[in-house]
């Protein structure tokens, strides 16, 4: 067993799951309760997608040691997984209770409430996550919407500008800010988001309908007796 461990360990910091498992059931014939050995289980059952066995693994581990760093969060992943958003949610807050910067357990939070149209709840984990550098550009859109329900424009607009100073030439960036600005108003820096957005991708049937309004709205103001 002394040499099974270390080549298990080796596997799996090269991501082969599926051989460290394999040499860890081993270990597990010969030492039923090694912790490392049933991590390396759990975790190998989790990327097979084989959940449910996934999970009864993680509860051993969790009846050997009940603070093993990501255990909730591995936890509530394949509870995620398997549809059960109730106790997901409890095993990332658990997570969380330990380790108030997972940014996983955050975003996975976030995630749940975001599809459930929790909108101010999902705001709470998407925000503390983004607040770490570590909410993922594909959702942004969701915390830039989830301030959108909760009527917090001021938080909408500094999220799309913030993104916008590290992706300048993001055409749905561009878009959303050029329409909030409409919203609030401002159809000159409005027409400059969106014009931009219309040279990056003059496809985009969006930006166009957004410029027509844009124009069509600033036209009316300055047809206004002075």
């Amino acid at each position: 067993m002394k040499t099974l461990l270390p080549k298990a360990r080796a596997h799996y910091k090269k991501k082969r799951y599926k051989e460290a498992m394999a040499i860890a059931k081993k270990v597990l014939s010969l030492d039923k309760n090694n912790d490392e050995a049933l991590f390396y289980v759990a975790h190998g059952l989790y990327y097979a997608r084989q959940f449910k066995k996934s999970l009864q693994f993680w509860k051993r581990l969790k009846s050997i040691c009940p603070i093993e760093p990501g255990l909730h969060l591995n936890m509530g992943a394949c509870y995620d997984d398997l549809g059960n958003k109730r106790l997901a949610i409890q095993n990332y807050k658990r997570e969380l209770a330990l380790n108030p910067a997972s940014v996983t357990a955050l975003h996975n939070l976030g995630d749940i409430y975001f599809f459930a149209h929790k909108y101010k709840l999902a705001t709470n984990y998407l925000e503390r996550c983004h607040s770490l550098k570590s909410l993922p550009e594909d959702c942004i859109g969701k915390l830039a919407h989830s301030y959108f329900k909760t009527g917090q424009s001021e938080k909408e607009q500094s999220l799309y500008e913030d993104f916008l100073q590290t992706n300048p030439n993001d055409t749905w960036a561009l878009n959303n800010l050029g329409s909030h600005l409409m919203g609030q108003g401002e159809y000159h820096r409005a027409l400059l988001r969106l014009k931009k957005a219309a040279r990056i991708d003059s496809s985009d049937k969006v930006v166009a309908k957004n410029i027509r309004k844009a124009e069509r709205e600033l036209k009316k103001i300055l047809s206004l007796p002075a």
